[in-house]
């Protein structure tokens, strides 16, 4: 290289650094490190003169632990079992301990790939060490970050790469991409260095080709590879260029040369100082060499920890030497692993094993960490973990959900072509009611036939949207992106329009085929009261969707739930008549409440008066009496009528809110 070139690109990555984040050089020809120590100082003062030091420490972290120990409670008898078997108390919930006293150290620039056989406790530590996802866990022990006991704040230094690839689908890379830095990065970076930050990451990890490629949903929306997946959850990591990377199984469902062009990928990252831990099964044999150190467990303990190099070395003087022309890999995971069948054997060799390190390393392991500070105490950690602006985080998320929304086009076709039908087959099967005593009643069952379907249709299209996204919330929320009522209130407020627009169409065919009261007026309120209806229904499948784990439980609860409040109408059977202990639901079924305002509407002063046709005035007389005879109900409750359903729409939305706090605050 000469030195005009070596001057620009040096000044180049100085001036990337003074961003705030670094830059990819495959070759790892720039010392990195001397750049970032007072480039990265000079930075941080200009453009955020309150700059923590948790910014200032972020291009060089290491990070060790003592002593960690893992406890899980078992599950007792259920109640079934005890109520057939008769179990007392004796078989009360067991607790297993899962981590059995494992230390260890990683230098900053280090790729680490946690290794062992299935239940050896790779994600468990994994988890402990990023403090995530240990809810359910009893966990001691202490971590420290360069030499500084911590606890949950590990998590603003470091980003956590899960073992599933969970996207919103109908987004580009880009765009999701751009959603992250948005809600990921410091408050002080401005918008053009975010967009900045996510091109510089779109080249980083390989994206280039895909950027403007949808993520993909399976089945429903074709996208980007499992590869460029699996980087793409790199990429949506790294945004924030943190110094502490752990990946859980980063090369899972990829074949030998994506692995191995990923491993490549964190490679390059740890060489610009980055520490990396992965968790890693069965590698082969070129990805196995890509690593600077292993750990391995086994049986919750601690069979080696150090570097690549003297693992082969240290497992012959124990005396299992490696094959030759044999991965390192499964050697080493086939000597820990437990062979179904011979137990007592292959525990016992793993208790040799780990007791050989632990002897050996006894030294290593200083007397004071006895006394070191627990790293998972009950804690208060004060900091708030949202890097964004409450209205920051609405107009991002918001964005993202309008995109869906509309993105989604084949949805919102079938939605508009069901509204085309049900007011057409409505509008033919009472086309041109005619006005006496039997016509009262089919334009009654007619009301209630459209206020029945905009409830289905409505319902039916939101009781799925909270249990499909309940995955990408959750890891999104706990990842300090975005509150809790940022997400319900976007989700919500961008789907309306197309509620509002269904009714339209629907009581736009049907109205007029079926020959009710025609005047505009009248039909612009009746179309109110349906449109109110419309989104009562869908406040209650909100209810449904954020009180449901899954969508099976969704679609199995949701009619069940339903029909009560149907039945209670008005329509099928008369509210006197239903018992007392079950009368109060009536107050709860918007079916009644817009039955009610509706039938007012078509027949409450019904008739031309200004003509002075007296014969026509006692017919009208005559038809209203019996409807109000029929129904039950008083002619001056329009008001009531629409005061409840406001109260409704609101009420329910304020309880699938609460409903999905309590998932939001589970600890995770």
């Amino acid at each position: 290289m000469d030195n005009g070139r070596s001057r620009s690109l040096l000044h180049d990555r100085k001036s990337s650094k003074s961003r705030g984040y670094s830059t990819f050089d495959p070759g790892g020809s720039i010392d990195r490190e001397i750049l970032a120590s007072e480039d990265l100082e000079r930075s941080s003062k200009r453009n955020n003169p309150r700059a923590t030091t948790i910014e200032e420490e972020r291009e060089s972290l290491s990070i060790s632990w003592e002593n960690i120990d893992v406890f899980v409670e078992q599950p007792g008898p259920s109640f079934l079992k005890r109520l057939c078997f008769g179990t007392g108390d004796n078989e009360r919930p067991t607790t297993k301990q899962i981590l059995f006293n494992v230390s260890g150290n990683v230098e900053a620039g280090t790729l680490l790939a946690v290794m062992g056989s299935s239940g050896a406790g790779k994600s468990t530590l994994m988890n402990v060490l990023a403090h995530r996802n240990i809810g359910q866990m009893e966990v001691r022990g202490t971590v420290e970050v360069n030499d500084r006991p911590i606890g949950a704040e590990i998590n603003t230094k470091s980003a956590y790469i899960q073992q599933e690839d969970i996207f919103i689908g109908s987004l580009t890379v880009r765009e999701h991409l751009t959603f992250q830095a948005f809600l990921r990065m410091e408050k002080y970076i401005p918008k053009e260095q975010r967009i900045e930050r996510v091109e510089e990451v779109i080249l980083q990890l390989g994206l280039s080709k895909c950027a403007d490629t949808y993520i993909g949903i399976p089945g429903r929306l074709r996208g980007i590879s499992g590869g460029e997946k699996k980087r793409l959850s790199f990429a949506s990591e790294i945004i924030t260029d943190p110094p502490l990377l752990f990946a859980d199984e980063p090369t899972s469902g990829l074949d030998s040369f994506l692995a191995q062009s990923l491993i490549t990928a964190l490679q390059q990252l740890a060489a610009q100082g980055r520490t990396i831990i992965c968790t890693i099964h069965q590698p082969s044999s070129e990805v196995y060499a890509m690593f600077d150190s292993i750990l391995l467990l086994a049986e919750g303990r601690t069979a080696y920890m150090g570097s690549r190099a003297d693992v082969i070395q240290y497992f012959e003087g124990l005396g299992y030497p490696c094959p030759i022309n044999f991965n390192p890999a499964d050697h080493f995971i086939h000597t820990l692993a437990i062979v179904p069948g011979d137990e007592e054997n292959c525990l016992t060799r793993v208790k040799v094993i780990c007791d050989a390190y632990r002897e050996n390393n006894t030294d290593s392991i200083s007397s004071e960490s006895l006394g070191k500070q627990d790293s998972f105490k009950d804690e208060v950690y004060t900091r708030s973990p949202y890097k964004a602006s409450w209205c920051q985080q609405f107009r991002s998320v918001f964005w993202r959900s309008w995109l869906t929304n509309n993105r989604d086009v084949m949805i919102f076709r079938i939605r508009l072509y069901q509204s085309i039908f049900v007011g057409l087959l409505a509008g033919i099967i009472y086309f041109r009611t005619k006005i006496n005593q039997s016509g009262i009643i089919n334009i009654a069952g007619a009301i209630f036939f459209l206020i029945t379907s905009t409830t289905f249709n409505n319902m039916g299209s939101v009781i799925f949207t909270f249990p499909q996204e309940l995955s990408v919330f959750l890891r999104e929320h706990h990842n300090g992106m975005y509150r809790s009522d940022v997400y319900f209130l976007c989700k919500t407020t961008a789907e309306a329009p197309l509620f509002l627009l269904n009714p339209l169409f629907l009581m736009a065919i049907a109205y007029w085929m079926i020959g009710l009261r025609q005047q505009i007026l009248r039909f612009l309120y009746a179309y109110g009261i349906l449109a109110l209806i419309s989104m009562v229904a869908v406040s209650y499948g909100y209810m449904i969707s954020t009180l449901s784990p899954t969508v099976a439980t969704a679609s199995s609860i949701s009619a069940p739930l339903l029909l009560p409040l149907l039945l209670l109408g008005g329509f099928y059977v008369k509210n006197t008549t239903v018992p007392v202990w079950l009368s109060w639901l009536h107050y709860l079924s918007w079916f009644s409440y817009g039955f009610e305002a509706m039938l007012v509407n078509q027949w409450n002063g019904y008739g031309d008066k200004t003509k002075s046709n007296f014969p026509m005035e006692i017919v009208c007389q005559i038809f209203w009496n019996i409807l109000i005879v029929v129904y039950l109900f008083p002619q001056d409750n329009e008001v009531i009528d629409i005061y409840a359903l406001l109260a409704l729409t609101i009420g329910f939305r304020f309880i699938a809110y609460l409903f999905l706090l309590k998932k939001a605050y589970k600890k995770p």
